[in-house]
């Protein structure tokens, strides 16, 4: 399965990871959608997608190019983020170190008060790349 870290990615036939130095390892797309690599359909017979049964022409195999990720950050212990404190945070800060304090201490919350704290985290996000939010990631 191709996921969004290419470091994780698995043929679903073969089962080993793509990769993508070699031609025969690296992940090729069939016209269902399905992704595999080109080793594995080459073997395919007769010509039907291993997981929905969808006929495919070999002709029509197309090799997938996959930008390589920059490895950020995007994880925080809790434990960090409850030594921070908002008083020495700039501005732009405050709002997320806010909203992470409440995400830590809402597990035991009513529903009403969780989708409250969500739509207000996904409004926050919103307004932000995942540059920035990684960049706001760092600080901690």
């Amino acid at each position: 399965m191709l996921v969004v870290d290419p470091s994780s990615s698995r043929c679903d036939i073969c089962l080993d990871p793509f990769e993508w130095n070699s031609t025969d390892r690296t992940p090729h797309i069939i016209n269902c959608g399905h992704v595999f690599c080109a080793e594995c359909l080459h073997q395919v017979f007769p010509t039907r997608c291993p997981l929905c049964r969808e006929l495919f022409e070999p002709s029509e195999v197309r090799k997938l190019y996959v930008e390589p990720i920059e490895v950020r950050k995007l994880y925080v212990e809790p434990s960090e983020i409850r030594k921070l404190h908002v008083e020495s945070c700039s501005d732009d800060d405050k709002e997320e170190v806010i909203l992470l304090k409440q995400l830590i201490s809402v597990h035991d919350s009513s529903e009403e008060e969780i989708l409250r704290l969500r739509i207000r985290v996904d409004t926050w996000l919103a307004a932000r790349t995942l540059d920035e939010v990684c960049a706001d990631s760092e600080m901690l």
